[in-house]
């Protein structure tokens, strides 16, 4: 009897275990009927969270963001330098007194013509957020610069498809030197390749670095996530994150260092390309009026710390 109880036990501390490693859904209710939803950012006091509300075409993106308030978190908005271009991949400053952004608006207020992407931000004030700066040379170029993330010594990693890439799109960092910003430079050991990597989350003390790639013949998706260590200055071999990886697009990780949640943006599905009974209409339209996305892009969080532990089991198998 004794045995059977224990054996219980440890199976339902196994199950527990197991669904605090599934990705879960983030504010599913919050976003119904929302087009597609994509990456997050959290104020380092952890009160305020900002996602990208974006067109199903990619043609305009509003910044939006939720505060916690006594009875839980407050109704969506849109930010105040947001809503006649394509702006997303907010991203907060270590001390939370500027947020960094991705925009293709123009450079000058004369123009209304949409650019390419750069990173722009915007400095906390008494009665809100600043009127948005474009960051500028040596980052900002005439290529794409997109998903700033920044370190506590204040260096920016961020994607580009710049002059100096290794691939088709790297993974490039700028050093805050001397009160400026070095040239930026593609991060050398076993991240970028000949191929996509972008979008990547750098821990505040650069231990490690969580991106996104497509690389053929690796993992089983349009993009997979990875992460790679830092090992005395070199970038360790990118792994990859096949607990939460999906067969669609797994893109624009976060990890919030207070509550060690990763968040990442997902296309992920359950409409199946095969189905032995055909399926009726009615059936068919109330897969996509239900609270669960189907092939949309929605945020998804899981427990980091287990996330690790499981990656660490793996290497040890």
């Amino acid at each position: 009897m004794i045995r059977i109880l224990l054996w219980l036990l440890t199976f339902f501390i196994s199950m527990a275990m197991f669904a605090q490693n599934e990705a879960q859904p983030f504010l599913p209710d919050v976003f119904e009927g929302y087009p597609n939803v994509r990456d997050i950012t959290i104020s380092p006091e952890g009160n305020e969270i900002y996602f990208t509300v974006d067109d199903l075409k990619s043609r305009i993106a509003l910044i939006s963001y939720i505060k916690k308030t006594d009875d839980g978190w407050s109704k969506p908005k849109s930010v105040s330098f947001t809503g006649k271009y394509r702006d997303l991949e907010a991203a907060f400053s270590p001390d939370g007194k500027r947020l960094y952004f991705v925009s293709n608006r123009p450079l000058h207020k004369d123009s209304i013509k949409p650019k390419d992407y750069d990173i722009w931000y915007v400095d906390r004030t008494d009665s809100g957020w600043s009127e948005p700066k474009n960051i500028g040379a040596p980052i900002n170029t005439s290529a794409h610069e997109f998903y700033p993330s920044i370190t506590n010594n204040k260096d920016i990693y961020f994607t580009s498809e710049r002059e100096g890439a290794v691939g088709r799109e790297d993974i490039f960092v700028s050093r805050f030197k001397d009160q400026v910003y070095q040239e930026p430079v593609s991060i050398q050991g076993g991240v970028n390749t000949k191929y996509f990597e972008f979008n990547a989350f750098i821990a505040p003390d650069e231990s490690y670095i969580l991106f996104s790639g497509q690389r053929p013949k690796e993992g089983k998706g349009r993009g997979e996530l990875y992460i790679s260590y830092n090992e005395k200055g070199t970038w360790s071999k990118g792994k990859l994150l096949e607990k939460i990886n999906s067969e669609y697009l797994d893109f624009c990780p976060f990890v919030d260092v207070k509550t060690n949640r990763l968040y990442f943006t997902s296309q992920k599905t359950k409409v199946k390309k095969y189905y032995e009974k055909s399926l009726e209409l009615d059936d068919f339209l109330s897969t996509f009026k239900s609270s669960k996305p189907h092939g949309l892009n929605r945020i998804y969080f899981v427990d980091f710390k287990m996330l690790l532990e499981s990656l660490s089991t793996e290497k040890t198998d």
